[in-house]
Protein backbone atom coordinates (compact mmCIF):
# COMPACT_ATOMS: atom_id res chain seq x y z
CA UNK A 1 0.00 0.00 0.00
CA UNK A 2 2.61 2.54 0.92
CA UNK A 3 4.55 1.63 -2.50
CA UNK A 4 1.32 2.56 -4.28
CA UNK A 5 0.97 5.89 -2.28
CA UNK A 6 4.80 6.66 -3.01
CA UNK A 7 3.87 6.53 -6.62
CA UNK A 8 0.46 8.17 -6.86
CA UNK A 9 1.34 10.95 -4.42
CA UNK A 10 3.96 13.10 -7.32
CA UNK A 11 1.32 12.20 -9.95
CA UNK A 12 -1.53 14.06 -7.77
CA UNK A 13 1.10 16.80 -6.47
CA UNK A 14 2.48 17.31 -10.21
CA UNK A 15 -1.45 17.68 -11.78
CA UNK A 16 -1.86 21.34 -10.89
CA UNK A 17 1.34 22.33 -12.41
CA UNK A 18 0.70 20.38 -15.72
CA UNK A 19 -2.50 21.90 -16.02
CA UNK A 20 -1.10 25.40 -15.10
CA UNK A 21 1.89 24.34 -17.93
CA UNK A 22 -1.05 23.91 -20.77
CA UNK A 23 -1.00 27.62 -20.70
CA UNK A 24 1.44 29.48 -22.54
CA UNK A 25 2.53 33.09 -22.32
CA UNK A 26 3.56 33.30 -25.30
CA UNK A 27 4.89 36.69 -25.72
CA UNK A 28 6.49 36.52 -22.36
CA UNK A 29 4.84 39.76 -20.70
CA UNK A 30 3.80 37.83 -17.49
CA UNK A 31 -0.17 38.22 -18.61
CA UNK A 32 -2.60 35.31 -21.15
CA UNK A 33 -4.42 37.62 -23.93
CA UNK A 34 -7.74 35.81 -25.20
CA UNK A 35 -5.51 34.24 -27.85
CA UNK A 36 -3.23 32.57 -25.32
CA UNK A 37 -6.05 31.34 -23.37
CA UNK A 38 -8.14 30.26 -26.18
CA UNK A 39 -5.31 27.88 -27.66
CA UNK A 40 -4.90 26.10 -24.07
CA UNK A 41 -9.00 26.24 -23.32
CA UNK A 42 -10.87 26.60 -27.20
CA UNK A 43 -14.24 26.80 -25.52
CA UNK A 44 -13.53 29.88 -23.72
CA UNK A 45 -15.52 32.46 -25.73
CA UNK A 46 -14.97 36.65 -25.84
CA UNK A 47 -17.43 36.91 -23.37
CA UNK A 48 -16.80 34.33 -20.85
CA UNK A 49 -12.45 35.93 -21.36
CA UNK A 50 -13.98 39.52 -20.37
CA UNK A 51 -15.84 38.25 -17.36
CA UNK A 52 -12.14 37.08 -16.41
CA UNK A 53 -10.55 40.16 -16.92
CA UNK A 54 -11.70 42.00 -13.77
CA UNK A 55 -9.21 45.13 -14.10
CA UNK A 56 -10.74 45.21 -18.07
CA UNK A 57 -7.02 45.75 -19.49
CA UNK A 58 -7.57 43.25 -22.24
CA UNK A 59 -5.00 40.60 -20.25
CA UNK A 60 -5.63 38.14 -17.59
CA UNK A 61 -2.55 38.13 -14.83
CA UNK A 62 -1.91 35.60 -12.26
CA UNK A 63 -4.53 36.90 -9.50
CA UNK A 64 -7.37 36.96 -12.37
CA UNK A 65 -6.23 33.37 -13.52
CA UNK A 66 -6.39 32.00 -10.32
CA UNK A 67 -9.87 34.20 -9.56
CA UNK A 68 -11.36 32.53 -12.82
CA UNK A 69 -10.67 28.91 -12.13
CA UNK A 70 -11.97 29.51 -8.27
CA UNK A 71 -15.21 31.04 -9.92
CA UNK A 72 -15.53 27.68 -12.30
CA UNK A 73 -14.60 29.93 -15.54
CA UNK A 74 -11.79 28.13 -16.10
CA UNK A 75 -10.99 25.04 -15.86
CA UNK A 76 -7.77 24.17 -14.08
CA UNK A 77 -6.75 21.22 -16.75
Amino acid sequence: MKKIALIILPAFLATPLLAQASLEDTDGNGTYSFEEISAAHPDVTEEAFAQMDANADGEIDQEELAMAQDAGLLSAG
